[in-house]
């Protein structure tokens, strides 16, 4: 009993180095972001891009330092980068009406205009109903209404009386079948989140291909800031669809992936 005693003593202990790190990083991390903002501010913005990119580089993503980023490239007249960024900062906050005024403004900044398919309207409402909202907060919804389901199937089994073991059996169906609904339009926003699908061209101009191939046929030129959907990938190139429904092979050098 002493040993089992000793051993979740060292388990706590050894878990302290590594909470006061993960605090420290935190610290740090606001840190920097308070002196990106007043850089910012103080209109020094290669100053900022150079802080809110030092966040980034240690994993410390969030929608804030992607969004600032991308307003301090655009200060700096580099849409392509604001552009990234704020595809980027959507990525985590799909419905946010600042990133998406940004992110008109900043499209208009580049040289294709290329007219998007029309979407039936289902489509549209169901990818608004996906995306749109926090995947914490549907993931704390899931849980709530898993143990709501759990509890309400306990007092199914340890009722005696007719009425409220019809009332729980059926409650608890419905309640436990909403949870599972709710996890999946969470994994679903979370695919979304995690896809590596989608990126911007960064070269000044680039020629889509009928084929991986240099010497393959031009099929249209891009131009940078523009985004593309990844498809495929084959030694060096990339395939991609724009938003009109055409498709090529790219250079992999010639976009960067949101």
């Amino acid at each position: 009993m002493r040993l089992k005693h000793d051993l979740l003593i060292l388990f706590i202990l050894s878990l302290i180095p590594l909470m006061t790190e993960a605090r420290n990083g935190n610290t740090d991390a606001a840190s920097l972001f308070a002196k990106a903002n007043q850089l910012y501010i103080e209109q020094e913005y290669a100053g900022a891009i150079d802080a809110y990119e030092k966040i980034l580089s240690d994993n410390k993503m969030s929608f804030e330092v992607y969004f600032n980023l991308g307003n301090a490239y655009y200060k700096t007249g580099d849409m392509t980068r604001a552009i990234l960024n704020y595809e980027r900062a959507k990525k985590i906050k799909p419905s946010d009406p600042d990133i998406n005024h940004n992110l008109k403004i900043a499209y208009l900044g580049t040289i294709d205009k290329i007219e998007p398919l029309p979407k039936v309207f289902y489509e549209e409402w169901w990818e608004k109903f996906v995306y749109e909202g926090s995947v914490d907060r549907r993931a704390v919804y899931t849980l709530v209404l898993v143990w709501l389901a759990m509890i309400i199937g306990a007092a199914y089994l340890y009722s005696s009386k007719p009425a409220i073991r019809k009332l729980t059996f059926f409650s608890g169906i419905l309640i436990l079948i909403i949870g599972l609904f709710t996890w999946y339009l969470t994994s679903l926003q979370k695919g979304h989140l995690t896809n590596h699908q989608g990126a911007i061209v960064f070269a000044e101009s680039a020629y889509v291909k009928s084929s991986p191939d240099d010497k393959s046929s031009n099929l249209f030129l891009l131009h940078s800031g523009t985004r593309v959907e990844v498809l495929d990938e084959l030694q060096g190139w990339k395939k991609i669809r724009i938003a009109n429904g055409n498709e090529g092979w790219i250079e992999s050098d010639s976009v960067e992936i949101i």
